[in-house]
Order: structure tokens, then C-alpha cells, then sequence
């Protein structure tokens, strides 16, 4: 279970992290193609740490796991 606690405070850093880069980006003198790539990647990158974390997460909880014969 420590583990899993880990895995959480790390994906929310990284998660604050990415917002934070989703900010500066849009503040950015960047060409309007680059800010809609970067920010499309980084919504996608948010999206799958949000879900690798609730995958973990269940299972640890107990919903996912090993099926019964």
C-alpha cells in the first residue's frame, strides 16, 4: 500500500506539473500550431497518468484483481 501512496503523490506532481506547463504555453508567443500540439500532448499525457493512476488504484483497492475459477 506504501507504494501505491508514492505512485499518487508522484502522478500529482507530475500532474500539477503539466498544468502548470499547459499555463505557460498559453502565455507563450508560440505560433498557434505549436501552442494547439503542445497542449494537445500534454492534455493527453495528463488524461493517461489520471488513468494509470485509477487503474493502480483499484487494484490495490480490491475492485480489479484476479478472477475466480
Amino acid at each position: 500500500m506504501d507504494t501505491v501512496i508514492l505512485y499518487n503523490i508522484v502522478s500529482l506532481i507530475i500532474i500539477v506539473v503539466l498544468i502548470f506547463a499547459l499555463r505557460i504555453v498559453s502565455k507563450s508567443d508560440l505560433r498557434r500550431n505549436q501552442q494547439l500540439i503542445i497542449k494537445v500532448i500534454v492534455t493527453i499525457l495528463i488524461v493517461c497518468v489520471i488513468a494509470f493512476i485509477l487503474f493502480l488504484d483499484t487494484i490495490a483497492v480490491g475492485i480489479i484483481g484476479l478472477v475466480p475459477n
